[in-house]
């Protein structure tokens, strides 16, 4: 029998971010509302996959995926009239050889509205930006350079950073709701250069642009994480520092 599913959210790997999202899953969301597969390659391919083909049934190119075969048998009886919402989550891979933040830039506005083709949240520069946290109070202002936004560097350089974000599986709620205050703070001074707003939500488009600004004049982008991000976007009412703020 079929589960029941309201959200579809599409991670671009397979390890990693399946197992940050499912501790996000039991701490913020109904076990049993949301389906997870993965595309299996970044931003950029599935931009050319969308240029190739306008239809933008994104349940039935991963269905079709080479890249993953298990999305055949995980979405086998679902349309994408089976749910509500459609997330995605990718990384902004500047070290990529097809890296383009004009297309980048186009993806953000095709996925724009959960409702519609889904809503695309970015991770600068890689999904390790979850756990890339020197200090709570230096976060706000943690960049990464350009040269050490590939995964061979930046995936060690991640590594360093405050132990309790480190391993998934042992992230409390409490520490999850501060990786979304300190995201969504980050957030905001980014595209505004506002400290302290943490009620606000981001728009990607505009974090992407800023980002971009930053990149041209110094050759660093700020570290974000998109996951936190989502968490604000689907349930800031119900968190304390949000109710604390209003």
């Amino acid at each position: 029998m079929k589960a029941k599913s309201a959200i579809l959210c599409i991670f671009e790997g397979e390890s990693r971010e399946p197992k940050y999202f499912r501790t996000i899953q039991s701490h913020y969301f109904d076990e049993n509302s949301i389906l997870l597969c993965s595309y299996g390659n970044d931003i950029y391919e599935l931009f050319k996959e969308l240029d190739e083909d306008h239809d933008l049934d994104i349940v039935e190119l991963l269905r079709e995926s080479k890249n993953v075969p298990a999305n055949k048998e995980i979405l086998e009886s679902y349309s994408s009239d089976d749910f509500n919402q459609v997330f995605l989550f990718f990384d902004f891979e500047y070290q990529d050889d097809h890296f383009d933040v004009n297309n980048l830039a186009l993806m953000i506005s095709i996925f724009n509205e959960e409702t519609e083709n889904g809503k695309l949240f970015v991770s600068y520069p890689m999904i390790e930006a979850i756990r890339d946290i020197p200090s709570i109070d230096e976060y706000i202002d943690h960049k990464v350079s350009l040269e050490n936004c590939t995964g061979r560097l930046y995936k060690p350089l991640s590594a360093k950073g405050l132990q309790k974000f480190q391993d998934p599986r042992k992230i409390t709620k409490e520490n999850w709701d501060k990786l979304i205050e300190i995201n969504i703070l980050k957030a905001n001074f980014i595209v505004s250069n506002n400290r302290t707003d943490n009620t606000s939500h981001p728009i990607q488009l505009d974090i992407l642009s800023k980002q971009a600004e930053l990149m041209d004049l110094t050759e660093f982008v700020y570290v974000l994480s998109s996951f936190p991000l989502f968490v604000f976007h689907q349930k800031s009412s119900q968190l304390a520092f949000f109710q604390g703020s209003a």
